[in-house]
C-alpha cells in the first residue's frame, strides 16, 4: 500500500489514528512539526518566536492594568469551574479508595466511580491481575477499545510478549509456575476517549485508586508500563526519555519502561526492554 493510502485509512478511521498518536507518544514525540520541509535561509533574521518574546518583555505603555473582556472572564470562569469539578472527583475518588481493604473491592469502586466520564461509555471494565502480594506491581497503559469489551488490559499477543519479559527475569502472573510474584493493572479500568484536556481529567480522577493499589500490595517496585501509566503517576514526561530512569512514588521505587505495544511495533526496542528487565532483576536481587 502506498503512503498516501495508509495516510488516508488512518485518517478515516478514529481507532487508527488513536492507535498512530499512541505510538509517536511512545517513541517520544511531544511536538507537532509541518509536512514540508522548510527552508531557513527563507526565514526573516528575527524568528516570529523572538519577534513574540521582545513584545512580551517590553514596557507596557499604560501603567493601567487592561480589563478582561466579556469572552475572556467568561472562559476563566469556566476553568475555574472545571478546575473546581475535576477536584471535588479526586477527593471523592480518595474517600472511596481508601475504604476499600482488598484489590477486589478496589477495582469494582474504580469501575463504578460515575464522577468519571470514561466509565459512562465503557462497554466492559478491566481490573488487576495476578498476586495481590506482588512483589512487583506493573501499571500499563488503559485498555484500547478492542480488549475492554473481553475484559483485558493487553491483546493476546501483547500479553504474551509481557509474560516473556518477566519470565526471563523470574517473575510471573501466574499462580503455580514456581516465578516471583508479578501484579497487572491498567491505569484505568476503561479505554481512554475525549479530547486530551478529557484525558488527563480522567487519568487524575483514577490516580487514587492507584495509589490505594499500591498501599494494599505494597510492592517493592512499582514499573509504569507505557505513556499513560506513566504521566498519571508521575506527571507530563515522555516514556521514551524517562524509560530506565528510577523514580520514587509514595515511597517505592518506580521504573518506567516501555510498553509491549512498543517492542511489537519497534523490534529494536526490545534492547532498551531487556536492559530495563534486568536492572528490575537486580533492584530485586532475584537470584541468575
Amino acid at each position: 500500500m502506498s503512503s498516501m493510502g495508509i495516510r488516508h485509512e488512518i485518517e478515516s478511521d478514529y481507532h487508527a489514528a488513536l492507535a498512530a498518536l499512541a505510538w509517536q507518544l511512545d517513541l517520544g514525540a511531544d511536538e507537532a512539526i509541518g509536512e514540508a520541509p522548510i527552508n531557513a535561509y527563507d526565514l526573516p533574521e528575527k524568528a516570529l518566536w523572538q519577534q513574540r518574546a521582545s513584545a512580551a518583555v517590553a514596557p507596557a505603555p499604560s501603567a493601567e492594568k487592561p480589563q478582561p473582556t466579556a469572552p475572556q472572564a467568561a472562559q476563566s470562569t469556566k476553568s475555574a469551574d472545571q478546575g473546581a469539578v475535576l477536584q471535588s472527583a479526586i477527593a471523592a475518588a480518595t474517600r472511596l479508595a481508601a475504604q476499600c481493604e482488598t484489590l477486589a473491592q478496589l477495582d469494582a469502586a474504580a469501575a463504578s466511580f460515575d464522577a468519571c466520564a470514561m466509565g459512562k461509555l465503557a462497554r466492559g471494565a478491566v481490573g488487576s491481575l495476578g498476586h495481590e502480594g506482588a512483589a512487583v506491581m506493573v501499571i500499563c497503559d488503559p485498555p484500547s477499545m478492542d480488549t475492554e469489551k473481553a475484559g483485558r488490559a493487553l491483546t493476546s499477543d501483547e500479553f504474551r510478549l509481557f509474560e516473556q519479559v518477566f519470565a526471563a527475569i523470574g517473575l510471573s502472573i501466574a499462580q503455580d509456575d514456581g516465578a516471583g510474584p508479578l501484579l497487572l493493572s491498567p491505569a484505568l479500568p476503561w479505554p481512554l476517549r475525549g479530547s486530551g484536556q478529557d484525558q488527563a481529567a480522567a487519568l487524575a480522577m483514577m490516580r487514587p485508586f492507584a495509589a490505594r493499589r499500591m498501599a494494599l500490595v505494597a510492592p517493592k517496585v512499582v514499573v509504569l508500563m507505557g505513556h499513560f501509566a506513566l504521566n498519571m503517576m508521575l506527571g507530563a514526561q515522555s516514556i521514551a526519555r524517562a524509560r530506565g530512569v528510577w523514580q520514587t512514588i509514595d515511597g517505592i521505587r518506580a521504573l518506567p519502561m516501555l510498553p509491549p505495544r512498543s517492542l511489537m511495533q519497534t523490534p529494536s526496542a526490545k534492547r532498551e526492554a531487556w536492559a530495563d528487565a534486568l536492572a528490575l532483576k537486580a533492584a530485586l536481587k532475584l537470584p541468575a
